[in-house]
């Protein structure tokens, strides 16, 4: 999906409660770059914050006593739909690549961000049931802030993925 393609999907009609029957999705920082940074000069021009969550999930090994987990694609689908479902109706979603997730909170500083990062890691921990089988999922999470972590789209999301990474190393 192009830039275009992504603009315009996110202006997409929605569906039941506000939502968006399907999500946008990326398949890189350089392509989600634009989008990040359409968005900042919004948040400029309205003097506002904006947030960015940037969320990588993991599938992790079943327990020995479970079967196979279900695929590995239903299960990123369904944690994304439990994001998407947990955060306002003007934010955004947006599928990076396999595994990552990008959600922008607008108008959201440091302290909502914090909020919406417990949240959504509560959310997406535990246990995945699909196809009547379990599936479990490791959360990193990293978070930026505008304008103080970047003034670019590029800057914003390096600066959430650099934040993921020093939690990772801790």
């Amino acid at each position: 999906m192009n830039v275009t393609q992504l603009v315009l999907a996110s202006s997409a009609p929605t569906g039941r409660g506000g939502y968006m029957p399907t999500m946008p999705h990326v398949g890189s920082l350089p392509e989600l770059a634009p989008h990040l940074s359409s968005r900042l000069s919004r948040c400029r021009r309205a003097g506002e914050r904006l947030a960015l969550l940037w969320i990588e999930l993991e599938p992790l090994p079943a327990p020995r006593a479970e079967p196979a987990p279900a695929p590995r694609q239903d299960l990123l689908r369904t944690a994304s739909l439990r994001v998407r479902n947990r955060v306002r109706g003007t934010d955004e979603v947006v599928q990076v690549g396999e595994q990552g997730l990008a959600v922008l909170l607008l108008g959201a500083g440091a302290p909502e961000a914090a909020l919406v990062a417990n949240r959504l890691r509560h959310t997406l921990t535990g246990a995945y049931e699909l196809e009547g089988r379990l599936a479990y999922l490791g959360v990193a999470m990293g978070e930026a802030i505008y304008p103080d972590s970047g003034s670019s789209g590029t800057e914003l999301a390096r600066a959430a993925q650099h934040s993921l990474a020093l939690r990772q190393g801790s």
